[in-house]
Order: structure tokens, then sequence, then C-alpha cells
């Protein structure tokens, strides 16, 4: 997943330049969703390269939708807040991060019932991401002054 960034973050560029943050950052949620949904149909026995394969949409998506955000992001605010959006930005993704491995390793933290709080887990992020979909559709582009 993280190898997939160095290559789609620049593609995520040309497309928020040519179609607007909007498409790159929705397109990119939507691959997210894909993928987990459909690492839930993963049998527990599947061979690891399956899992892999299927985490490829989650990090193309994921690089996709966060390099066209942070472009969303600084184009609404004046220059002179660049900075401190950035920040507010970058330290709610990492507390977000912090409670999603939290709140989903408790999920797993049970080996009899791993599967099923993995499965869960993939469903609350792809639920999550989901709604952040319909956030993001509501967006309007910010007036220029």
């Amino acid at each position: 997943m993280t190898v997939l960034t160095s290559f789609i973050s620049p593609v995520a560029a040309r497309l928020s330049t040519r179609f607007g943050a909007r498409m790159p950052v929705i397109t990119g949620q939507l691959l997210m969703v894909a993928g987990l949904l459909a690492m839930v149909a993963v049998p527990a026995g599947a061979p690891v390269w399956r899992s892999v394969v299927l985490m490829m949409p989650v990090g193309a998506g994921g690089a996709m939708a966060v390099t066209a955000l942070v472009a969303l992001l600084l184009d609404s605010v004046p220059a002179e807040r660049a900075g401190v959006a950035g920040g507010v930005l970058n330290a709610a993704r990492q507390l977000d991060g912090a409670l999603a491995v939290a709140a989903f390793g408790a999920l797993v933290a049970d080996r009899a019932g791993f599967v099923d709080g993995l499965h869960t887990s993939l469903l609350i992020a792809a639920a999550t991401v989901g709604m952040t979909v319909l956030a993001t559709l509501s967006l309007r582009p910010a007036p220029r002054t």
C-alpha cells in the first residue's frame, strides 16, 4: 500500500489540476470502500497474496484521496493560514488513526473471534469512508475573490 503512494500521488495532483480536487478525492474514497468490502469476502484460509492484492485499492484510493484533500484544503484557506490548516488536518489524521488502531485492535484481540472482529473492523472502516464520500459530495467550491 505504501509503495502505491509514490505512484498515485502525482496522478492525483494531475487529476486535481484537470478536474478539480473533488473528483480524485471521491474516486479515492470509492476505491478504498471497494477494497475494504472486498477484504471482508476473503476466507480465513485464503493465501496471503489475495489479501495483498485486495489491499491495493485501499492504498491507491487513500493516496489519491489524501493528496487531493490536502490540495482542496489549502485552496480553501487564506495563504497565511495554510500552515495552521495543514497542521490541523494532519493532527486529525493522526488522532483518527490512533483511535482506529485502538478500536480495531480491541475487535481482533480475542483469538477465537479474530475473523469476526476483522470483518467488523473492515465494515466499520468501509462505512466510515462511505460517509466521507457523502460529505465530499456536499462540498461546494469556495468562491474565488
